[in-house]
């Protein structure tokens, strides 16, 4: 490995350290407690490093949540984009998004803070996903409809509805996961609404004979 190649190497490797201290501490403390002397100190480096890396608080934060947010996006694509039959597309998209979501609870209470704490920066990272999102189920349900499969509707009304079905069910988890006392309410998990939520969708969706 050549010098430059090393120190590209360095690069990436610190910036990863600090942006998965950052998650935690974050997702535990929240944007307004957490101060970049925490993340130095729990990395055991000068807050000077991270200012190499990242401009200020906010912008370490919101690429914490990005990072987050574009590895959502791959595992959607590399776990649902293949599947061609529209019913287990769906089924897939509805189980992989839960998943996911169980497995990374701090990326839940990081983009609730997002949404309070810079609005605008959240719909302009929601919205570049979200995009090219509701596109690829707006083509799913329209190639059920050609193919029999689903009944004849409103393509882009229900592919918006599928989206809220599934951004609601995760913050309504985020909401009851924790009690008035900020202490764990009932222990959940986002993986146990799968069937109910698929069926759901699959009773709107399916045309009679195919249910």
């Amino acid at each position: 490995m050549t010098g430059p190649e090393k120190k590209t190497a360095l690069v990436k490797r610190r910036t990863e350290q600090i942006l998965a201290s950052a998650k935690r501490i974050f997702a535990q403390d929240g944007f307004r407690r957490t101060q970049l002397d925490h993340i130095a100190a729990d990395l055991n480096v000068g807050k000077g490093t991270i200012y190499r890396y990242f401009h200020d608080k906010k912008s370490l934060f919101l690429a914490v949540f990005e990072q987050g947010i574009a590895l959502l996006r791959r595992t959607m694509e590399q776990n649902v984009e293949s599947i061609t039959d529209p019913k287990k597309k769906i089924a897939a998209a509805v189980e992989n998004y839960f998943k996911f979501f169980d497995n990374d609870r701090q990326l839940i209470e990081l983009m609730m803070q997002v949404r309070s704490e810079f609005k605008d920066d959240y719909r302009r990272i929601f919205l570049e996903v979200y995009s090219d999102y509701i596109v690829k189920i707006q083509e799913t349900i329209r190639a059920g409809i050609n193919t029999g499969v689903f009944r004849n509707l409103d393509v882009e009304k229900t592919s918006e509805a599928f989206s809220a079905m599934l951004h609601g069910v995760l913050q309504d988890f985020y909401v009851r996961e924790f009690g008035p006392d900020g202490g764990i309410a009932k222990k959940e998990l986002l993986t146990d609404k799968i069937d109910a939520v698929t069926s759901l969708l699959m009773e709107g969706l399916l045309e009679r004979g195919n249910k």
